[in-house]
C-alpha cells in the first residue's frame, strides 16, 4: 500500500475551524426542517456517495478521505465500547 503525503491536506484543526461553521448551519437548517436524526444520517450518506463519485479522478484524496471517514467511525465504536449502553444516543430526542 503506498504511503499518502498527508501534508497536501489541512491540518485537523484547520479542517474543523472550515467545517465547523458548514457543519453547525447544516444541522440548523436540519432542526429548522424537522429532519429526523435517522433521516439527516441518510443525507449525510448520500453526500459522502456524491463525493466520492467526485473524487474519482483524484485518487489520494479520495484515499485520504476514506481514511478519515474509517478514523472517524473507529473512534466512534471505541468511544461506544468504553461507554457501553449508549450505543446511539446523542443526548437528542428524535426530531430535534
Amino acid at each position: 500500500m503506498t504511503e499518502i503525503d498527508t501534508a497536501a491536506f489541512p491540518s485537523d484543526a484547520e479542517m474543523e475551524a472550515r467545517v465547523r461553521p458548514l457543519v453547525n448551519e447544516i444541522l440548523e437548517r436540519f432542526n429548522q426542517e424537522g429532519v429526523s436524526p435517522s433521516q439527516a444520517g441518510l443525507v449525510v450518506l448520500g453526500l459522502i456517495y456524491r463525493l466520492m463519485e467526485v473524487m474519482h479522478d483524484a485518487p489520494e484524496a479520495r484515499r485520504f478521505f476514506i481514511l478519515a471517514l474509517i478514523n472517524l467511525i473507529n473512534n466512534y465504536l471505541a468511544e461506544e465500547m468504553e461507554n457501553p449502553g449508549t450505543c446511539g444516543s446523542t443526548g437528542r430526542e428524535e426530531g430535534t
